[in-house]
């Protein structure tokens, strides 16, 4: 019998190694694929890592959340040089993150069937079976896909690591309980913020560590009560009330946040329950369609009383408060709940982040899975093979979508064209299917292409800014004054978008290196000004800052140094950055100013971030710049001084 069960486990191991080598088969035709959205955003930088230095400056750089993400960035910044060659060496590391994270659930969910009575063989199985069902789901594809999401899944490495330890830790409690306890709320402990330097939902480990212990595991017998309940208390409970105080921060959105957004704290809050549905019918079937970045944004739902709202919200609270209530006699249905909501509370309830992304299901879908291949598995009627079948062929079907959708993301072009087609109303699809058009078709189609789409779609008319900036490329004669008077009338409008500013600073870039008609340094500050009198753009710190860096930078070449000064001053109040001071000191020296550019850098040691790693670089560039005063000061003494000996020697 020993053997036989001995046999059994290698047989799934064995089958468990052929499923990583399908899914890499599955995943291996994006490599080819091309960089996108927030990837040039938050990974620009690595263009300029050569050495240590520029290294750790890139590293501490982090702009994608309040922690910096610099694990996650350290990742990157070993693959710089493959950066300047594209996306595939990138994409690679992606997808073998993705089997390494399977091969760590299968590990971790092993250890917790073992910490529920399960013998090792039907252990093996559930945790094979539910690694199985994860690494192949088309679903979390954006997650490797869209090379910035490494974020997600180093944070999500990292989450898994800390919960093999705590399960490893845990088993050897009955015997040592003290060096049990210890090792779990190191494991805890490190995972959390290993995670968290990769990206903020690593914080939700001790939520997820809690779902364990009060669902599927049994209190530990080898530690008083009072202990348990105590360490308990410290390390998983604390946590959750500190993150749920964090989200009653943001109960109310200020204005200029709703006007931006275009919804409130409570809209998020319900709208989110409902795409928490879509997410797990697309979990089940992710047909290649409906998956990825170019789809519609989520209808906003504005009451709970809308009909799909109420239903969706009457279910999750009627599920959550059976859960709980019942989290000891349904086990496998309480951990598959409480793991999706937990595992969603901090990018799915009221932080104002962007509705819908499919990458935020990368753990908390976990749940879901392990519930079902317990279910299956252990079940007493798991001799019926008709839901073992239908599970295999769900997992065919699914790992066809994935390589279905993998191969459309290796073909750029093609992509771009379908996902226009498919979503017609989208932005990001309509913008990307531009920029090829324009490199395959030329300038015409694809100002045709961002034409049509404006006409159709008036609150996106900032478009019309990208429109503008390709005609003064490829078109610097023609007259463009019909954009311009289209842009006039439609900016006060538009809805909120965070590029917009970028859109203006590549236009008077364009206008710089050429004459455009109509079109100067003049027209791209009056255009900037149109838009920030826009009541969703005007209360918006980062944009303020932009419009202002925007403007110092028209001054800055005129000449007209003290009003690039004032601007660069406006800018600094809303949003400090250590290229702004850096502006400034470059803008006092050029005024021969160089007691005001000291007296600048002495004042900006105190508005260092509150982020450890971040004020060591802002406090670093600081003495840059006071010895770059000092060089320059003394190549102007010298230049005055040469100047007043000639002025001597002449007759």
């Amino acid at each position: 019998m020993a053997d036989m069960r001995i046999h059994q486990e290698r047989m799934v191991l064995i089958g468990f190694g052929a499923v990583l080598v399908f899914a890499w088969l599955c995943y291996a035709p994006a490599i080819s694929g091309a960089f996108q959205l927030d990837d040039y955003t938050n990974l620009g930088g690595l263009a300029k890592v050569e050495d240590t230095h520029s290294a750790i400056d890139f590293i501490s750089s982090g702009i994608a959340g309040p922690t910096g993400r610099p694990l996650a960035l350290a990742s990157f910044a070993l693959q710089a040089d493959e950066w300047r060659q594209g996306p595939s060496a990138l994409l690679r590391v992606n997808i073998l993150i993705h089997l390494a994270n399977a091969i760590l659930l299968a590990v971790s969910l092993y250890q917790l069937s073992l910490q529920r009575s399960v013998a090792r063989h039907e252990s093996a199985l559930v945790a094979v079976v539910a690694a199985s069902l994860w690494v192949l789901m088309p679903l979390l594809a954006t997650a490797s896909l869209l090379i910035v999401q490494r974020m997600t899944t180093l944070s999500a490495m990292f989450m898994l690591l800390g919960l093999c330890g705590y399960l490893y830790a845990r088993a050897q409690i009955e015997r040592e309980p003290k060096w049990a306890l210890l090792s779990m709320s190191v494991s805890v402990i490190t995972g959390t913020v290993l995670a968290t330097f990769c990206k903020e939902s690593g914080l939700l480990l001790p939520i997820l560590v809690l779902v364990l212990e009060t669902t599927v595991l049994e209190r530990p017998g080898g530690v008083k009560d009072r202990d348990w309940r105590t360490w308990q208390l410290i390390f998983l409970v604390a946590p959750l009330a500190l993150l749920l105080l964090y989200l009653v921060t943001w109960i109310s959105y200020p204005d200029e946040l709703i006007a931006r957004r275009g919804f409130t704290a409570w809209e998020r809050l319900i709208t989110e329950n409902r795409i928490l549905w879509v997410y797990l019918s697309k979990a089940i079937v992710g047909i290649p369609s409906q998956l990825g970045i170019y789809q519609y944004p989520p209808m906003v739902s504005r009451s709970l009383f809308d009909p799909a709202t109420l239903l969706s919200c009457f279910a999750w609270l009627a599920l959550l408060i059976f859960s709980i209530m019942r989290r000891r006699r349904y086990p496998l249905f309480a951990v598959s709940v409480l793991w999706y909501l937990g595992g969603h509370v901090l990018e799915s309830t009221v932080v104002p982040l962007e509705l819908y992304f499919e990458h935020r299901n990368y753990m908390p879908v976990i749940g879901p899975l392990f519930g079902l291949a317990s279910f299956l598995v252990l079940s007493p009627a798991r001799r019926n093979l008709v839901p073992r079948a239908l599970v295999l062929v769900l997992g065919l079907v699914n790992a066809w979508f994935l390589y279905s959708f993998s191969s459309l993301s290796g073909q750029p072009s093609i992509a771009a064209r379908y996902w226009a087609n498919v979503y017609p109303e989208s932005r990001r699809a309509v913008t990307s299917v531009a920029m090829y058009r324009l490199e395959e078709e030329g300038l015409l189609p694809a100002v045709q292409t961002i034409e049509s789409f404006v006409t159709a779609k008036p609150e996106y008319a900032h478009m019309r800014l990208l429109q503008l900036n390709l005609l003064c490329q490829y078109a610097p004669k023609q007259d463009q004054r019909w954009v311009l008077d289209r842009l006039e009338r439609d900016l006060p409008a538009v809805g909120y978008v965070r590029t917009a500013p970028l859109m203006l600073f590549e236009l008077l870039n364009t206008t710089s290196r050429r004459s455009c008609n109509a079109v100067d340094a003049e027209t791209v500050a009056s255009l900037a000004t149109v838009l920030r009198d826009n009541p969703r753009y005007e209360s918006e710190p980062s944009f303020n800052r932009d419009y202002h860096k925007l403007l110092a930078e028209i001054a800055h070449r005129r000449g007209q140094y003290e009003e690039e000064i004032d601007h660069l001053r406006r800018a600094l109040t809303y949003w400090p950055t250590s290229n702004l001071n850096a502006k400034m000191v470059r803008a006092l020296i050029d005024a021969d100013d160089f007691d005001r550019a000291r007296e600048f850098i002495n004042e900006s040691r105190d508005l260092a971030p509150a982020n450890p790693i971040m004020a060591m670089r802002w406090q670093r560039d600081l003495e840059s710049l006071h010895k770059y005063v000092r060089e320059k000061e003394n190549e102007h003494d010298a230049a005055q001084t040469e100047q007043m000996g000639g002025d001597k020697g002449r007759p």
